[in-house]
């Protein structure tokens, strides 16, 4: 019999009880019916069935069952994404919780409303909103309220990437949820969002710690609530585990990992649930620890079918990242390189959109401060004009009490009286005033020192942009053997791409370098040879710029000795590779020519591959640089280049956007080169611009930019 079936059966039942049911018997069968139209993929049954458990639960005057119902029913909006719902309904809903004194229901329906501006990206107003929560909560010495705060708190700050707030709004959750008697459903929560956050920072050792205070409550909570035996309980246990098993990765402990991942594989239902996903991704990281890498690739496999579809973005990077670790394991470094630059694509996607909702989130938080100082200041202008008012009428009263007074002597006493109170009313008033002009001003002086602090960074990135600038060359050779320029603009204030070149005369870059057995006077002569480099850090901004530079400098320091394009990256890779904990890395195209001969020695670390002679090159695909230490590049060579044009370029041109969000594209590159005519290096590289800026017509820039052309006009 199908599960469907066995629902149909047991919800007619439950029906047919009705017909004869009253009082808490009657809830209790309502309840079970809405518990069971969980089993159906109904929204609007499920919804028919809490609405009859809540009002039948307010017919009875059960205030505990209508708070329940009214919890159930806003996590129906929460869970189906209903956020018109969540901002329009629950409102009332809280009205009515706070109505019935039921404080603890209405936090939980505040909190889904947090929850939604969170989870929407909006990190800006959800903490504004956790905040006004909070102070609520405080207010009424309300400790569960506070304790939600800090977790959603928690979770905003996770978002936007500020650990530190991050883990003490967390850790004053926990503390006050802990004090609470029995412990409240959300601190399980609580401790999974802060082993999150904490293993995003990389903090396993913290985690470690958590993890004991972890155990003890869950154990406490398990016995408290009468959990045990539910598939509620293997949940709570799973999400433990799991923190446990991340923990011990990060710090190589392999059998704790393997220890852990099997208690997280006793807790799972299927392999193809959302737990059974995670699950496969720990076992390949706990293979890969082990070194056992054809395990590893089978279960990134199995995961990644279970994923065909899935619209989350960030869980295809995990999957892809660590596909190419294994691949570049396994050797093979073409695959690890075309999967590591998916990855950059989407992450740098990504990257922007987080951008974009943090900057929002901060507008938005300073768009409320400002909104407030408006009120304040609207404030301020309508008690003037009360008091101004009000004056006219006093006077106005003032002049009948002296005309009466012409008539009725007694009178002056009555006038003195009321003469007395609007002194003392005026003074209370130009206090008020007084404190709120002084409010006015000390709030002006923190929009000076904002503005102030936002100019003096925009200098510093200008002077950083002039510094970075400085560090490529922007003079070029003028020789007979020669044709060589190039250009770079960041898609900021600061970038991450960059080029070098350097002509070494000095001595004699010989065929021995390149394996072949020279002849007494070639190994003895002198000869001009050109370097010359094109890459691209991963990110843009401050970090890129940093990673940007120190390529420079490395790849400068390595071409004077004389090394080979491989071997630079080689030790590109090396340097850049240790203690590279944020995971960053660059592409790029090396290459050292003969100035006499025009023979060409490369390599490309997974960049885009030039164009020469107007086709793209087909070239070895090694890894790009920074990821992996211990790796050897491989490098080719040409035999003569003299008479062609040598385009190097990066992303920032193939994929530039126009705002239609259409690329330029690799098409329309080797179109520009079949069709036209190029005499020059600078004519090459302006012409690009132009018919860059031509495409994006106007449309912000989404990436650096940067070209190189290159033309050996050897004599030989």
């Amino acid at each position: 019999m199908g599960k469907g079936v066995v629902w149909a059966d047991m919800s007619n039942e439950l029906r047919q009880r009705l017909a004869t049911q009253k009082g808490p018997d009657r809830l209790v069968t309502l309840e079970q019916l809405y518990y069971l139209s969980q089993d159906s993929d109904d929204i609007n049954y499920q919804m028919r069935c809490i609405d009859e458990f809540m009002n039948e639960a307010r017919r009875q005057d059960s205030t505990y069952q209508e708070g329940y119902a009214m919890s159930l029913k806003a996590v129906l909006f929460y869970n189906n994404d209903m956020n018109d719902s969540v901002f329009n309904v629950i409102p009332h809903y809280m009205e009515r919780a706070k109505a019935i004194k039921s404080l603890r229901v209405y936090y939980e329906l505040w909190a889904h409303i947090a929850n939604t501006y969170v989870f929407m990206g909006k990190n800006g107003e959800g903490i504004m909103e956790t905040k006004a929560m909070y102070e609520d909560a405080k207010k009424n010495n309300e400790n569960f309220g506070m304790g939600l705060a800090y977790c959603i708190m928690g979770t905003a700050y996770t978002n936007l990437r500020d650990f530190e707030e991050s883990i003490n709004s967390f850790e004053k959750s926990i503390g006050i949820l802990s004090a609470i008697k029995p412990l409240p459903p959300v601190l399980p929560d609580a401790y999974g969002y802060y082993s999150d956050a904490l293993n995003s920072m990389k903090a396993y050792q913290k985690m470690d710690s958590l993890t004991v205070s972890w155990e003890q409550m869950l154990k406490q909570f398990i016995v408290e609530h009468q959990l045990e035996g539910t598939a509620t309980v293997d949940l709570y246990w799973f999400y433990y585990y799991l923190a446990c098993a991340q923990a011990a990765i990060g710090q190589n402990q392999v059998t704790r990992a393997a220890q852990m991942i099997e208690n997280m594989e006793y807790v799972t239902p299927s392999e193809e649930s959302y737990r059974g996903r995670t699950l496969l991704y720990y076992k390949a990281q706990l293979a890969i620890l082990q070194g056992d890498y054809q395990q590893a690739l089978t279960y990134n496999e199995r995961r990644y079918q279970l994923m065909s579809g899935n619209s989350d973005q960030s869980g295809v990077v995990n999957v892809n990242f660590q596909r190419a670790d294994i691949f570049n394991h396994l050797g093979r470094y073409k695959e690890a390189a075309g999967l590591f630059r998916t990855v950059y694509l989407i992450s740098d996607s990504l990257n922007q959109q987080d951008t974009k909702r943090n900057l929002n989130a901060m507008n938005t938080m300073f768009g409320l401060t400002e909104m407030e100082r408006e009120k304040e200041r609207l404030v301020i202008e309508q008690e003037r004009e009360k008091e101004r008012m009000t004056m006219e009428q006093k006077q106005t009263q003032m002049r009948w009490i002296i005309a009466v007074a012409v008539l009725v002597v007694l009178s002056l006493a009555v006038f003195l009286f009321f003469r007395i109170r609007a002194a003392r009313k005026l003074r209370q008033a130009h206090g008020e005033l007084q404190v709120a002009y002084d409010d006015l001003q000390a709030a002006n002086r923190v929009i000076e020192e904002t503005t102030a602090v936002k100019e003096r960074i925009e200098s510093e990135l200008r002077i950083a942009r002039d510094i970075q600038m400085s560090m490529v060359p922007t003079m070029f050779p003028e020789r007979d053997d020669l044709d060589l320029y190039a250009s770079m603009t960041p898609a900021k204030e600061v970038g991450g791409d960059l080029y070098d070149f350097l002509i070494i005369e000095k001595t004699s870059l010989t065929e021995s370098n390149r394996g072949i057995e020279p002849s007494q006077t070639e190994s003895n002569s002198v000869k001009p040879w050109l370097y010359f480099c094109v890459g691209d850090v991963s990110g843009k901004g401050v970090p890129a710029s940093l990673f940007m530079a120190q390529a420079t400098r490395l790849f400068r320091t390595l071409a004077k000795q004389q090394m080979q394009p491989a071997e630079i990256a080689t030790r590109l890779n090396a340097e850049l590779a240790e203690d590279n904990e944020q995971g960053m890395f660059v592409t790029m195209f090396l290459g050292v020519v003969d100035l006499q001969t025009g023979h060409l020695d490369f390599c490309n670390a997974g960049h885009n591959p030039p164009v020469l002679a107007g086709k793209f090159m087909d070239m070895e695909p090694n890894a790009p640089i920074g990821l992996w230490p211990g790796l050897e590049y491989v490098g080719e060579s040409i035999d003569n280049i003299s008479g062609d044009l040598l385009f190097i370029y990066t992303d920032g041109l193939n994929e530039a956007e126009n705002e239609a969000q259409e690329q330029f594209g690799d098409d329309h590159l080797l179109e520009l080169f079949q069709d036209r005519r190029f005499d020059s290096a600078r004519q090459t590289v302006d012409t690009m611009k132009e018919e860059v800026a031509r495409h994006v017509a106007g449309a912000e820039p989404s990436d650096d930019l940067t070209m190189m052309c290159v033309m050996i006009k050897c004599k030989n």
